[in-house]
Parts: C-alpha cells; sequence; structure tokens
C-alpha cells in the first residue's frame, strides 16, 4: 500500500482560504448590525480610526474561523490515521 501525504502547503490553503472568505461575511454581517464608534469600551474614545476597527475586527474574526479550521483538519487526519494505522497525514 502506498503512503499518501498531503502538502503542508495544501493543508495551509485548506484552512486559510475557506477561513478568509468566512471572515469576509462575518465581518460584513457583523458591522452591519454595529457601528464601530458604539463598539468603545465604557463609551470612552481611542485613537483606532474606523477602518482600524473594521481591520481589526476582519483579523479577529479570520483567526476564530482559522482555528477552527485547524481543529476539523486535525480531527480529519487523525480519523484517518486511525482508520489506516500505516498511512500518516
Amino acid at each position: 500500500m502506498t503512503e499518501k501525504r498531503v502538502p503542508r502547503t495544501q493543508k495551509c490553503i485548506a484552512v486559510l482560504w475557506p477561513s478568509f472568505m468566512v471572515a469576509i461575511i462575518a465581518t460584513g454581517l457583523f458591522f452591519s448590525a454595529f457601528d464601530p464608534d458604539d463598539l468603545y469600551p465604557f463609551g470612552e474614545q481611542t485613537e483606532v480610526s474606523r477602518l482600524g476597527i473594521y481591520s481589526i475586527g476582519f483579523l479577529l474574526f479570520w483567526l476564530v474561523s482559522a482555528i477552527s479550521g485547524i481543529g476539523t483538519l486535525y480531527f480529519a487526519i487523525t480519523n484517518c490515521m486511525r482508520q489506516n494505522p500505516g498511512s500518516r497525514g
């Protein structure tokens, strides 16, 4: 039986590209409902612009969805390894 390994770059792209798309949608939905000026803690102004808040929000949504994708990839690979003990992901 030949051993098939998935390249690391393919794993990264399989996680980062879908999470990027999810972050786009989540950012659009979140900031459609909430104004960035209303998100300041305790009503105090900070020196972060609206664009900066949008960028931070996008990066946080991307991070959360990428962590979710990494978890999915990890459990998929470990499940395959459990079903095929001689193969590696």
